[in-house]
């Protein structure tokens, strides 16, 4: 019995974990044209989960310094979910406006670093789970975008990925594989062997033509058609 608890923990297991933190945001446009400002908070959504900044107030270049915000996602979110930070304007009175949004593959922070060896990381069960060492990051500014208006200004954002091992030997995951779209052998790589011709079609509906459609803003059809292709996209690299 204790075997068979442990097996199923070990299948349930979540193979990584995304640690996001916002840090600031650069002229940003003006939405309150009464003080010529701009009351921005950001959200931050990985799968179903989101989480939200405290709202800076009167400022085009806010500093959130906010906590890290944590996920806990298993390999199809990790190559399938891009992570989307939303800039938003606070408004008392009515609905919050948008400003505009960022779109990260998580991807090329699945890949192993150089050096890095795995580690063990004791769970609460008691588990020995191994570890990409240290974890992979990125940081930076990333332009702030918005179907309606183009670019809206930058944001300063820290994203870190832990990826643990794949546990269960019995089920395969493609989480750490470099995907390349090119029309040659990339530098620094060679082919070992050619598999033959691989052919995927991944089909999904146009969020465009769904009821939903004829109630929504053009700004959410627009957002919705970006985040179909990004899970597409994740999708036909993992086949």
């Amino acid at each position: 019995i204790h075997f068979y608890k442990r097996a199923l923990y070990l299948i349930k297991v979540m193979p990584g974990k995304v640690k996001v933190r916002v840090v600031a945001g650069r002229n940003l446009p003006v939405m309150d044209r009464s003080s010529d400002t701009t009351d921005a908070f950001a959200e931050v959504k990985l799968g179903d989960t989101t989480f939200k900044t405290d709202v800076y107030r009167k400022s085009l270049n806010p500093a959130w310094n906010s906590d890290w915000f944590k996920f806990e996602v298993d390999d199809l979110e990790l190559q399938d979910e891009p992570l989307q930070i939303r800039i938003m304007d606070y408004d008392t009175y009515s609905a919050n406006d948008a400003i505009g949004k960022v779109y990260i593959d998580l991807n090329p922070l699945l890949l192993p670093q150089p050096g890095q060896r795995p580690v063990s990381l004791t769970e609460s069960s008691g588990v020995s789970l191994p570890v990409t060492g240290g974890g992979c990051v990125m940081s930076g500014w990333l332009p702030v975008y918005d179907t309606m208006h183009g670019i809206r200004g930058e944001v300063q954002i820290i994203v870190k990925v832990e990826l643990f091992s794949d546990l269960n030997k019995f089920r395969q995951s493609s989480c750490g594989v470099q995907f390349f779209c090119s029309p040659e052998v990339p530098e620094g790589f060679k082919a070992q062997f050619l598999p033959g011709f691989v052919e995927e079609l991944v089909v999904n509906d146009d969020p465009e033509y769904k009821w939903i459609d004829k109630i929504r803003t053009p700004r959410a059809s627009n957002e919705a058609r970006q985040l179909l292709f990004s899970k597409l996209s994740g999708e036909v690299r993992r086949k």
